[in-house]
């Protein structure tokens, strides 16, 4: 009995360090850039919930969704992340649209490989789409545009 409790409190002392220890690098290869194309340090991500949102400026719905999502991240950004994945059709358009609805996040570089990837593996065929990911790199729901649901997730 001593001998399972044993394995059982390792293997639990061993997921907790995987989790805290995720390293967001493998989501974002090409790593993470502001509005005006600066380089943000993967480690804001850290131990946060990470939301990533994919939209883009020409989107009607993302136009009416973007703004709730900056009030909300705003208000919870001691738990959460976000990280935008554009859709526009260029940077300029990414950048103009981060700066114009005054997005308080980074983003993917425009068309790069982690985003290209993150949209392919979750099936993302239509925006505006929130994925809402553990701190631990898990998928925790593809309905993160459900902020009431969000916000019992980020458990506030």
């Amino acid at each position: 009995m001593k001998s399972f409790l044993a394995s059982v409190s390792l293997m639990l002392c061993v997921a907790l360090a995987s989790a805290a220890d995720f390293d967001w690098k493998t989501r974002f290869p090409e790593g993470l850039v502001d509005a005006n194309g600066k380089a943000v340090d993967l480690a804001t991500l850290n131990n946060k919930t990470v939301a990533v949102y994919c939209s883009a400026h020409w989107c009607p719905p993302c136009r009416v969704f973007t703004p709730q999502l900056v009030k909300f991240a705003n208000a919870n950004k001691a738990k959460l992340a976000v990280v935008f994945v554009s859709s526009d059709k260029d940077s300029d358009q990414m950048f103009a649209y981060m700066k114009g609805s005054r997005m308080p996040w980074p983003a993917v570089p425009f068309k790069s490989a982690g985003g290209v990837a993150i949209k392919n593996e979750q099936e993302v065929t239509g925006i505006p789409t929130l994925l809402v990911f553990g701190k631990n790199g898990e998928l925790l729901t593809k309905n993160g545009r459900d902020l009431d649901g969000l916000q019992k997730l980020l458990g506030k």
